[in-house]
Order: C-alpha cells, then structure tokens, then sequence
C-alpha cells in the first residue's frame, strides 16, 4: 500500500504524466493495488504485487530499510515500463535499491512488459504492465 501511494504521487507530481490515480480508482477490481496514469494521451496500467523480504506476499508495510539511493544504469524500455523506471529511479528514494526492467531481459522468452523493484530491505514490488 505506501508503494502504491509512493508511485502515484510521483506519477502526479511529473509534467509528462497526467490523471495518475491508483487503480482501484480507475475502475479496475480484478487488481487491489497499481497505477493508472495517462502517458501521451493513452491510459498505462500497472499491477503492483508485493513480495517480502521472506519470500510471502504481504498486504503490511515493512520497516523501511535505507541505502544509497541507485541510478537506472541500464538504458530505459520504451513505452510506459521505461517511464516507470526512469520515474523511481530519479525519485532519490533510499529505499530502492534496483530496478529491473523486464523488456530488456536477455532471454526473449523471459521479456515482457514490467518493472521488478528491489529495496534494501529484501522485499521486492512487481509492477505488471496491464
């Protein structure tokens, strides 16, 4: 859930963004938790599933766990995964500590279209581009 409200409001506060919302709020009920944002006038979705740092799905926020704040080394996906990418990224967050874009995975039966965010606390947020 901070995430979630983590995401939007970096989604709402970027020019190139418009109508970021969480997703519930915009009509989906098949996904408890992700982003609706609007990107150069057509609608992107984001699935967020959380994973602690054991390995469990939780609903329950994590004692933050901080380290040097990590740049997006790699190059950005295009489309809607790289927007997202690139907006954690530069969000100095201490608590991110990488960002996997999948489009960009080496093994092509492995791509698709999302984000794996890794935090110093062991947990991880899969962000799912609906």
């Amino acid at each position: 859930m901070r995430f979630e409200e983590f995401a939007v409001e970096l989604a709402r506060q970027d020019p190139a963004a418009g109508k970021a919302m969480k997703i519930k709020e915009a009509g989906e009920s098949k996904y408890p938790y992700g982003l609706s944002v609007v990107l150069q006038g057509r609608e992107a979705r984001f699935q967020f599933i959380a994973q602690s740092a054991a390995g469990d799905r939780f609903d329950q926020p994590e004692t933050p766990v901080e380290g040097e704040p990590v740049p997006l080394d790699e190059r950005r996906a295009e489309g809607p995964e790289g927007w997202l990418a690139g907006l954690l990224a530069s969000s100095g967050s201490r608590e991110i500590s990488g960002i996997e874009q999948w489009s960009l995975r080496e093994d092509p039966a492995d791509r698709r279209h999302g984000l794996t965010v890794e935090f110093f606390s062991g947990a991880k947020i899969y962000a799912r581009a609906l």
